[in-house]
């Protein structure tokens, strides 16, 4: 592989293995018209080998090679060279000065180009002046085509204004794909595209690399395996690397290459505390160096294969500095406030202690939970030896172990490391430990089946919420945290509309943390916060945003969030969609498995009853209701929910007396909701005027009752108006309900409805036209008979729905557990109910009237 010096040819001579390139051949040709083209890679980009290739394909200008060495570091001997390779390309001999060349190069009469190979990169160079020189004063058919390892010392600036510069750096000369399958072919090398495309992105292109491996792979059984793993620390490439450039550098750069590989960015104040004293050398380090890309602001990042190649000879050569540096780089970027950096340099020194340290000093507990996915450090972590961590002296390394347990959802772990942390910091001074006290409370808040409802949340956000705004200013994900426990404190005490401006304040600090699991938690916190207000678009809304955000998190891995499905499924019922709710239901019952709070199980109970209630199935209400109970802790207010939703399910069995028990249980008719059952019960008992006095009353304090059940009460006022003819007012109340409904889209209360409410309508076609967006199915035309003579008891529609699933009677009778004379008495009762005289009949009035 190797190339003849160009001083050594008397002609170009091109490699029979050189890559066609004609992109690069067409750059040149264009380049070469005017004064300056450089060419600039580290080595084994194919700098001399690009430029042959021009010049065996070139009748014009005539082509002088010069190569730089030690007998050019003088004026005097690039002068020579220059004469020397001036003759041998037939132009005039010119005398071994300067102005003797300039008047060779003016007289020649045709354009002259010179490629200058290996030209030095230091200011001041003896082939730098010459040619600067010459550049001003050979005329305008002198070409200098310089070929560099690293920016050369010319004024390139002044020439790139001046629209008479033409630049191929490193990143032009990397290899594409063409021409990586062209090098794998020459050594009879085929490897399917991915293994193509990985080899390419572990070399970056670096023509060198490419022939490397493929030399490599000439003998090797797995060509598509060693190229997915080929890097800059195989022994072909380390070899190349040190004898081409490490070993080529001064001791002081060559120090200061291998101490500043072990970060993958580095400018002269962090090369000078890795590398000591040698650290002096870092800019003309890097001014020599092509293989080191400026980043822009003085700092630095070495070529990846590079990179990974000083990094084997260090740790080959000086094993014991590598923990030493990466302490020094801790140090470093800790002083900077950058503790990202420095956690992820302490984590390589192998000190468990010290990476844990700073991640709680610096309270960057958030990156180890994965809230921050782009400034992630729990995989780094993870691969750290943990065996001390329960029974440690210091609760640093427990809190950071609970972190990486919470994580990845190992509960146990998580809970058992919180416990050991937080009995050691019940011995530490607060002025001390106040970090360790906040990462410990942020973990709190993370744990697998921690929620921001809980009973406890509170005091950890309280906690947080301490932390001065500067702090918090950096670390957005925490004080996500915070503000969601304080909205949760909020809301398990029954300030909903106060835990819904916080969850917003959240929901905007948690975007801005970058993490899609605590976006997602935030979103189905306040949709689900939003739908127990009773403000349905809005619960939609914040619910669909959480849906777009993946199922299973990314960052924390695997995490799932139930609230927003709940909420959800709380939407679809308060609009009818009892398909949808119930697969929202599941969904949620799925995300909460092994990791449940009591808060949100309760809610899902309440929301599975009313599901249940809905499909005319209070027996199975009462099941999910009497386990919605028996969770503790819970919030009397939900509490509270539970009662009222256990009296409307006895209500609708026939059990008056325990459906009253559970509306008194749940307090006086001060409150609509209970207003509400209460007035229901009671007109159900025959006192009408009793149930309508109880509700208006409680009608007229109802503002801040939720939108749903003020659609109820409405709705029930108009149908005890509409009994005692009090038209005027049925149609009042009726109105209404239908202004509240519409604007949250609200279906349930009129579905329910809609066994005294379709026979009304039917006697009012302009209400019936103004109902109808919000009634389940569209509504059978005026006067077509379809009336119900008394509602369906809650047997009667279970039967009826077995009979729509074109059950036998006696399959209904096993279904239900009835006898088949019970089912046949229940068939009757529902032919008579409905008018009709059939199975087929009732099925179609049933629809007709919405009952199924």
């Amino acid at each position: 592989m190797a190339v003849p010096k160009a001083e050594e040819l008397m002609d170009p001579y091109l490699p029979e293995w050189a890559v066609p390139r004609p992109r690069l051949m067409e750059r040149l040709r264009k380049g070469v018209r005017g004064p300056l083209t450089v060419i600039t890679g580290p080595p084994g980009s194919g700098k001399t080998i690009t430029a042959l290739m021009w010049a065996a394909a070139s009748t014009r200008p005539i082509i002088c090679w010069v190569g730089c060495d030690d007998s050019t570091v003088t004026v005097r001997g690039f002068c020579a060279a220059l004469a020397e390779g001036l003759s041998r390309a037939g132009v005039a001999e010119p005398a071994s000065h300067e102005a003797a060349l300039a008047a060779a190069l003016r007289e020649a009469g045709v354009p002259v180009a010179v490629v200058i190979d290996d030209f030095p990169a230091r200011p001041g160079s003896a082939p730098a002046e010459v040619v600067n020189r010459l550049l001003r004063n050979a005329g305008p058919g002198f070409r200098a085509v310089v070929l560099s390892r690293s920016d050369s010392p010319l004024p390139l600036h002044r020439h790139r204004l001046a629209g008479e510069l033409t630049e191929i750096r490193a990143g032009d000369l990397a290899f594409g794909d063409r021409e990586i399958a062209a090098v794998l072919a020459q050594h009879g090398v085929r490897l399917g595209r991915a293994a193509q495309r990985a080899l390419r992105e572990r070399t970056g292109g670096w023509p060198a690399g490419i022939r490397l491996a493929a030399m490599s792979m000439e003998a090797h059984p797995d060509p598509e395996a060693f190229a997915a793993r080929f890097a800059g620390d195989d022994q072909s490439v380390v070899g190349y690397l040190m004898e081409e450039v490490v070993d080529a550098q001064p001791p002081d750069a060559r120090w200061t290459l291998l101490a500043t590989s072990v970060v993958p960015s580095v400018n002269a104040e962090l090369a000078g505390v890795l590398a000591g004293e040698a650290g002096r050398a870092f800019p003309d380090v890097v001014r020599r160096n092509a293989f080191a890309a400026p980043l822009g602001r003085g700092w630095y990042g070495y070529h990846h294969m590079f990179g990974e190649a000083l990094r084997l000879i260090l740790r080959h050569e000086s094993p014991a500095m590598v923990p030493e540096l990466h302490r020094r780089a801790a140090a470093w970027f800790e002083r900077c406030g950058r503790p990202v950096e420095a956690v992820r340099h302490a984590v390589r020194t192998g000190d468990r202690r010290f990476a844990s340290r700073l991640v709680v000093d610096r309270l960057a507990i958030g990156h180890v939970l994965g809230l921050r996915p782009r400034e992630a450090l729990s995989g780094m972590f993870e691969s750290m030896p943990d065996e001390d961590t329960l029974a440690g002296a210091e609760p640093e390394p427990a809190i950071v172990a609970a972190a990486v347990a919470a994580r990845r959802g190992d509960g146990p772990l998580c809970s058992a490391a919180l416990d050991h942390a937080g009995r050691l910091l019940q011995r530490a001074p607060d002025e001390a430990a106040w970090p360790a006290r906040l990462c410990l409370a942020a973990v709190e808040l993370c744990r697998p089946g921690a929620s921001a409802f809980a009973a406890a949340s509170g005091d950890a956000a309280g906690l947080l919420g301490d932390v001065p705004d500067r702090l918090l200013d950096d670390r957005p994900e925490l004080r996500a945290l915070a503000l969601a426990g304080r909205a949760g404190a909020r809301a398990w005490d029954g300030r909903l509309p106060e835990a819904a401006r916080l969850f917003e304040a959240a929901l905007a600090a948690a975007e801005q943390a970058g993490g899609d699991f605590q976006r997602k938690r935030c979103l189905g916190d306040l949709a689900l916060t939003e739908a127990l207000r009773g403000n349905v678009v809005r619960a939609a809304e914040l619910a669909a945003r959480a849906g777009r955000l993946p199922e299973k998190s990314v960052s924390p891995e695997g995490r799932r969030v139930a609230t927003a499905h709940l909420a959800s499924a709380w939407e679809h019922l308060e609009r009818w969609r009892i398909d949808a709710a119930r697969t929202e239901l599941a969904r949620a019952s799925l995300a909460s498995s092994g990791c449940a709070d009591p808060f949100s199980t309760a809610v899902q109970c309440l929301v599975r009853a009313r599901a249940e209630m809905c499909r005319g199935r209070p027996e199975h209400a009462l099941r999910d209701l009497r386990a919605a109970e028996a969770i503790v802790p819970r919030p009397g207010w939900l509490g509270r929910r539970l009662a009222l939703a256990a009296a409307e399910a006895h209500e609708s069995a026939g059990d008056v007396e325990a459906a009253r028990r559970d509306a008194e249980r749940a307090g006086g008719t001060a409150a609509l909701d209970t207003a509400v059952v209460l007035a229901r019960i009671e007109a159900g008992g025959g006192a009408a005027e009793t149930a309508a006095a109880m509700l208006r009353s409680a009608l007229a304090r109802s503002a801040g009752a939720p939108a749903g059940v003020r659609v109820e009460a409405w709705l029930l006022d108009a149908r005890l108006a509409y009994r005692t003819a009090d038209r005027r007012r049925g149609r009042y109340s009726l109105e209404r309900a239908l202004r509240l409904a519409r604007h949250e889209e609200i279906r349930r209360p009129f579905a329910l409805s809609s066994s005294w409410l379709l026979p009304v309508l039917r006697g009012d076609p302009e209400m019936l036209r103004r109902c109808h967006p919000l009634l389940a199915a569209p509504p059978p035309p005026p006067g077509d008979g379809a009336a119900l003579v008394e509602p369906l008891s809650s047997r009667e529609l279970e039967v009826l729905r077995s009979v729509a699933q074109l059950m036998t009677t006696e399959e209904i009778a096993s279904a239900l557990c009835l006898s088949v004379n019970t089912v046949k008495t229940h068939l009757k009762s529902v032919y008579r109910k409905l008018a009709v005289t059939r199975r087929g009949e009732a099925v179609r009035r049933a629809r007709q009237l919405f009952l199924l």
